[in-house]
């Protein structure tokens, strides 16, 4: 299901028409028929969230990250609110402190002394990202992975190979949580054949900004293009050897994350 489709059938369900959604989230009917029908496929986070919550469920789910409509980073996978204290203190943490914390977490869990029993652990599931590990000697280790999006034909990302490398802090952009190897040329000259692309995850990307998308299972390196005028979204190469790649209304696309950067530079 696209986050159109999650869109009206949620606003659907609640008996609520497309001008009356758009009211609640300062938006108009048009705008809502653009996102609901796939015109409009790359929402602003904020207008996500906001369309996430009159619809009562995790932004996550709308985007496709999540199958249990119920799931919220900030909700507990049992009710007791433990997860949504914990979540509000982890937002206030800086990088190295995030990472303290993923990391204490997993000692934890190996450990074996306090980790929940497998029959009573939630079904809810979270796809998670990987996030960048802020080292205290200036470098900073990011999974970088070898072919979840050829800048090419596009690849699939079923269940790509990774290693774990080592940048300065002064080539990984603020905000890269992951990299990607780049095979083929069709980003060039920008973006070279065999670079590692530095990616901040994220469900959406603005138009014009170069992204890691994933359209009907495979995935891409690519510029959003959204062609108002002809109503429709495309994902152009930067080498104009390659045409451009038409997301249709029966495509199936989600966003990964926007590329900040790539090395070499």
């Amino acid at each position: 299901m696209t986050l159109g489709e999650r869109i009206r059938s949620l606003r659907e369900a609640k008996r609520m028409t497309q001008g009356e959604l758009g009211l609640l989230c300062g938006t108009t009917k048009q705008t809502i028929f653009k996102y609901e029908s796939g015109i409009v496929t790359n929402l602003p986070f904020d207008r996500l969230e906001r369309i996430a919550e009159v619809l009562d469920v995790s932004p996550i789910y709308l985007t496709g990250w999540a199958d249990d409509a119920a799931l919220d980073f900030a909700a507990a996978f049992d009710g007791s609110g433990d997860f949504g204290a914990l979540a509000e203190s982890f937002a206030a943490l800086s990088d190295d402190g995030r990472a303290r914390v993923t990391d204490y977490a997993a000692d934890l869990v190996s450990s074996g002394r306090y980790a929940r029993p497998e029959a009573d652990r939630p079904a809810a599931r979270i796809v998670p990202f990987p996030r960048a590990k802020r080292r205290g000697d200036g470098f900073v280790e990011l999974k970088v992975y070898d072919q979840p999006a050829a800048a090419g034909l596009g690849n699939y990302i079923d269940a790509p190979a990774f290693s774990v490398e080592q940048y300065p802090a002064s080539l990984a952009p603020e905000g890269a949580e992951f990299g990607v190897r780049i095979s083929g040329d069709s980003m060039e000259p920008d973006i070279p054949n065999g670079c590692t692309v530095f990616v901040r995850p994220t469900p959406a990307v603005e138009p014009g900004e170069i992204g890691i998308f994933v359209l009907d299972g495979q995935a891409y390196c690519k510029k959003l293009i959204a062609d108002r005028k002809a109503r429709r979204t495309l994902l152009r190469s930067l080498n104009p050897a390659y045409g451009d790649i038409a997301v249709t209304d029966e495509a199936r696309m989600r966003t990964l994350g926007r590329v900040l950067g790539h090395y070499p530079a």
